[in-house]
């Protein structure tokens, strides 16, 4: 019994370490051959329990190509490119459209119709004014199947004007294949290790199996959920699609010489009219604060010009009253003198 003991738990360890090994680099020829010589050592009498532990198992399912790929084996670059590659494409557009409205109802009811779906939407819907003209704008991140995905961004095109495109390709064939040939190392671990539960008989084999498991589940669940989401985004390319409402189409191609002067006149004599028109907006629109600061600005002036005048005034009134002093002054001067030169006289006779 206690050598029957020593057996599971080194069997527990041994398959451990050896579905680890089986996961990144493959299995090593020497050490099957050595764990199947440590295994029959005697330690495993029932036919059932041998069976389904024992390393010489292993070595005919690994060698009969079994678990030549469940073990991770490494794959040459020319196995990739035969396989199918798992590739990740990602779309940036940016695009003007003259009818807002329509396009985004347009292209909603398109996008399910293509079998795909809006993940993200952001609408601003000119709550606000630049220049006195609507800036109309939407944000969407859009997930459509990679079959449909050339199909989606010509229907885009022939319904707004596209002023820019960029492309994006993720090869994630390596990291998708190592992904999947780890998931089915532990799917193999975990169908071993479930054999050796039938057959454990202690309680402390039963912890360390129990254990063993409960790791090898938790791996497999978050190697299932990569891959999960790896398949979502192979399967459904991104289109990140940004859309702005304008009032006149950016040219997107000039030929020749005489289409950029044609262009560039053309251009101006818009901006001149758009100026003009701006102009009258803005006037329409500030007429009740320019109201607001003519009626300031003429209280301002009223004031302004009552302060200066009753300055003036009392400027005048200070000179006036300075002349009045002085000729006061100047008579008061001149009759004293007479007084004085009369009485003198008398004097002096």
């Amino acid at each position: 019994m206690k050598r029957r003991k020593i057996g599971i738990a080194a069997s527990v360890l041994l398959l451990a370490a050896f579905m680890t090994g089986c996961g990144s680099s493959g299995y090593d020829k020497a050490e099957l051959n050595s764990s199947a010589a440590y295994d029959n050592g005697g330690y495993y009498t029932d036919a059932q329990y041998t069976a389904a532990v024992t390393e010489e198992a292993f070595e005919v399912e690994y060698e009969s190509g079994e678990y030549a790929d469940a073990a991770g084996a490494e794959m040459t670059n020319e196995d990739i490119q035969q396989s199918q590659r798992k590739l990740i494409k990602t779309v940036d557009l940016s695009v003007e459209t003259e009818s807002y409205d329509t396009l985004i109802a347009g292209l909603e009811s398109q996008i399910a119709e293509l079998g795909g779906y809006i993940e993200y939407q952001y609408q601003y819907n000119g709550s606000g004014y630049s220049n006195y003209e609507e800036t109309r704008y939407a944000n969407m991140q859009v997930r459509i199947p990679v079959n449909r995905l050339e199909e989606f961004i010509v229907r885009v095109g022939e319904q707004s004007n596209i002023t820019n495109k960029e492309e994006r390709v993720e090869d994630v064939t390596l990291r998708y294949v190592d992904l999947e040939s780890h998931k089915n190392a532990l799917m193999t671990e975990q169908d071993r290790l479930l054999a050796l539960l039938t057959v454990a008989e202690t309680v402390e084999d039963i912890i360390t199996i129990e254990q063993r498991l409960s790791d090898v589940r938790y791996q497999l669940e978050s190697m299932e959920s990569q891959l999960r989401t790896l398949d979502n985004q192979i399967d459904y390319s991104t289109i990140n699609l940004s859309i702005r409402e304008v009032k006149r189409l950016t040219p997107t191609q000039e030929k020749t010489v005489w289409d950029k002067i044609k262009n560039g006149f053309s251009e101006s004599i818009y901006n001149i009219g758009h100026g003009f028109e701006n102009f009258f907006i803005w006037f329409v629109v500030n007429i009740p604060y320019i109201i607001i600061w003519a009626v300031v600005l003429f209280v301002a002036f009223l004031i302004i010009k009552t302060t200066i005048k009753k300055r003036k005034l009392k400027k005048s009134a200070g000179k006036q009253a300075q002349k009045e002093e002085e000729k006061h002054i100047n008579g008061t001067v001149a009759a004293t003198g007479k007084f004085t030169g009369a009485k003198n006289g008398e004097d002096t006779k």
